[in-house]
């Protein structure tokens, strides 16, 4: 059972420290799948809260299965995950840099 892989919550992206990139997808789909097959409305609650882009959520969901809804719609929360960290980096960097200028 240790080598079953367990689904992931989308809020714990951001605490992952090292991650391969396919374990993450393969982890985060699981959670998704279970999602769309048993609580939609909690899915669509955190597409809302993770700030998942309406249009590409919907594309995702046109697609002809669950299994590739699910895999489609976990590739559009790490690609905004890792946006939020990219962005939350750069102003904790520019945050940094006014500090030492205004010294």
């Amino acid at each position: 059972m240790e080598n079953e892989i367990q689904p992931i919550d989308p809020s714990e992206i951001i605490h992952l420290e090292h991650i391969d990139d396919a374990l993450l997808l393969k982890r985060l789909t699981l959670f998704i799948y279970d999602l769309l097959q048993h609580n939609f409305e909690k899915l669509c609650a955190l597409m809302y809260r993770h700030d998942v882009k309406e249009n590409l959520f919907n594309d995702a969901l046109l697609l002809p299965n669950d299994e590739e809804r699910a895999k489609a719609i976990a590739k559009i929360v790490i690609e905004r995950e890792m946006l939020k960290m990219k962005t939350r980096e750069m102003y904790r960097t520019h945050k940094n840099e006014n500090k030492l200028k205004d010294k």
